[in-house]
């Protein structure tokens, strides 16, 4: 993964992200996940996108499932509500960590998910008794992990038989050096590890897992974002936590889509 420093200065932009949440919606008595959707779903598609990686997860009550990358905990809870299973999150960020926790327990979700500091690109390391997963998902992530190979080599190895992968990643679709930075995902060039939907079905491979066909979700993305800016703003969104910066990162990201240099796209591996 990029420096461990860099990425928290990429990404932890803001001291207490739940704090900044829950304060621009007014600390609400009540709160549900659909509330903090707007800052916690932090990929394309949001919600929407989340929605769809649950119906290819197709876990249940009984299951357990590692959200690699887990960021404010978003993808995590709709997984636990939709479908009752048990969800860990792990996630390089400490602020994210924290916000995580924080914002489950407002939703009285800590008996279904739980959050952890760690880095994603050393699973070998957390020691006997993490796994097995009956799932995995790695959301907008593997932008910022250079030997994906090695990652799902360490992700094949915590999931049970017959568990199922599910990527949805920002990839390469065009050429890497017109692409304009900062990106939400990173800062420079130097930094971001796109790569294209064949590298990653090569990768899972040679990890071991049988690979579905890749799906572009473009359309998905661009419908939910029709559909957020034909609605009222919402007092959240991913600048509360990112910060002022995040609308000009926003429109680089549009720009390479519409350029055809990136696209959000959906893969399911099972070991």
């Amino acid at each position: 993964m990029a420096n461990d420093t860099a990425h928290d200065e990429h990404y932890g932009r803001v001291d207490d992200p739940a704090g900044a949440i829950l304060s621009a919606l007014g600390d609400p008595a009540t709160l549900t996940i659909d509330d903090l959707a707007p800052a916690d779903e932090f990929h394309l598609g949001g919600a929407a996108a989340t929605s769809a990686i649950i119906d290819a997860l197709k876990v249940n009550a009984s299951d357990r499932v590692l959200d690699i990358g887990s960021g404010l905990g978003g993808p995590a809870r709709r997984i636990a509500a939709t479908t009752g299973a048990h969800v860990t999150g792990v996630d390089l960020t400490p602020s994210f960590v924290a916000a995580a926790t924080a914002l489950s327990g407002r939703l009285a979700m800590s008996h279904n998910t739980e959050f952890i500091q760690g880095d994603v690109t050393q699973l070998d390391r957390w020691g006997p008794g993490v796994g097995p997963f009956n799932a995995a998902t790695l959301i907008h992530v593997g932008m910022n992990i250079p030997d994906k190979k090695a990652f799902f080599s360490g992700v094949h190895g915590l999931l049970a038989p017959g568990g199922r992968f599910v990527v949805f990643d920002i990839m390469l679709t065009g050429d890497p050096t017109e692409i304009a930075y900062p990106m939400p995902f990173a800062s420079r060039l130097d930094n971001s590890f796109l790569e294209s939907p064949s590298s990653y079905v090569d990768a899972l491979t040679g990890a071991g897992f049988h690979v579905n066909e890749p799906v572009d979700q473009t359309p998905l993305a661009r419908d939910a974002a029709a559909s957020t800016r034909a609605a009222s703003p919402p007092p959240v969104s991913l600048a509360t936590v990112m910060g002022p910066g995040f609308a000009t990162m926003f429109a680089k990201v549009g720009a390479a889509l519409s350029a055809g240099l990136i696209a959000p796209v959906q893969i399911v591996a099972t070991r």
